[in-house]
């Protein structure tokens, strides 16, 4: 144990020394999350709308009441003007106002905008003006059983993308360092015969394993701990999880990815081996788990598919516990998965891995 733990200290000195390693095992999926989080992806945001004002004088309290509304950005311009910003798609919607409009009247608007490009942007558009002529000409003439539709407010958690992307990077994160941290850090080991001569040492191979396992263990949790603080100090991120769950499933994860990490360590026998062989393993998850986008846009037979991947288990794992609350009975699936794949990946890596 004396040994492991000497070992243990070596591997935390190797590690920090490399700045690199830090940077790519910390701060890069702290600042992919901190990118992300000025993206805004909830909502179509403003409809951008031009006015064609070809009325005049009985067109600009129409105008004036469609700049009260937040939802739309208003901007008035000739006909040729407005149509080809259109064109450019600078417009979502542009409003034709003709000669000798009547507001309150039975008259016909034009709302001209790329159905088939801006879906969402355009309907919406459509449905805010048609809701601001309706409220014009029922200002004008009172209906007398109009039904009134009230709003009651009442508090939610309002949870914002943020909320889903960081439980979903952190395990993009575990899952790198577990591969590409061991399987290039290692195969370097072995190409400048480090471990070769490890067996002329009273140091036993199987310490020497156990205390790099134990150090990306600690550097971890090290890194779950900052970048879970960034996200509820900093981004708004609404954990309500228990965060012992986290670590455990942290780290059973951890141990899943690290197996995959010695097995190509194993099996590779330089970098430019270990580059393509563990794309090939991660691309297709970081495409499908569900890391930046929800699986429900999949289709089923993908979606299926995907549920079995140790990143999905890993990524919904970590997202049901921060953000819905999940206790470690809930989440004895993703616990069960994850077993699964790291004792198959730990079963390939004592098959495949060699010293030299």
């Amino acid at each position: 144990m004396r040994v492991i733990w000497k070992l243990t200290v070596a591997s935390f000195k190797m590690f920090f020394r490399q700045r690199e390693a830090i940077l790519w095992t910390l701060l890069f999926p702290l600042l992919v999350v901190v990118l992300f989080g000025f993206v805004r992806f909830s909502g179509v945001g403003s409809i951008a709308l031009g006015v064609v004002n070809d009325a005049g004088p009985s067109g600009a309290d129409l105008i004036a009441r469609l700049k009260t509304i937040r939802t739309l950005d208003v901007t008035e311009g000739t006909r040729e003007a407005e149509t080809a910003e259109l064109a450019k798609g600078e417009r979502d919607l542009v409003l034709v106002i003709p000669p000798g409009y009547v507001p309150a009247s039975a008259d016909t608007l034009t709302a001209l905008g790329d159905v088939e490009a801006k879906p969402q942007a355009t309907q919406l558009g459509a449905l805010v003006l048609q809701r601001v002529l309706d409220e014009g000409a029922f200002a004008a003439v009172p209906a007398a059983h109009r039904t009134l539709l009230a709003t009651v407010p009442i508090k939610t958690r309002n949870l914002n993308y943020i909320d889903f992307l960081l439980p979903g990077v952190l395990a993009m994160s575990i899952m790198q360092a577990g591969i590409f941290g061991v399987a290039f850090g290692f195969v370097t080991l072995k190409k400048r015969g480090i471990l070769r001569r490890l067996w002329v040492t009273p140091i036993r191979p199987s310490d020497f394993v156990s205390a790099q396992v134990a150090m990306r263990l600690v550097v971890l949790i090290l890194q779950m701990t900052i970048m879970i603080a960034v996200g509820i100090l900093f981004l708004h991120l609404h954990f309500i999880g228990n965060i012992a769950v986290i670590y455990l499933l942290g780290s059973l994860g951890a141990v899943a990815f690290l197996g995959f990490g010695f097995a190509l360590a194993g099996i590779s026998r330089s970098e430019d081996q270990v580059a393509p062989l563990a794309n090939i393993i991660t691309l297709p998850m970081l495409a499908l788990s569900g890391v930046f986008f929800s699986r429900t846009n999949l289709p089923g037979f993908v979606r299926a598919v995907t549920s079995v991947l140790p990143l999905t288990y890993l990524a919904d794992g970590l997202r049901g516990v921060a953000i819905d609350g999940a206790t470690l009975v809930q989440v004895i699936p993703q616990i069960t998965g994850l077993a699964v794949w790291a004792v198959l990946a730990c079963a390939v890596a004592f098959r495949f891995f060699r010293w030299e």
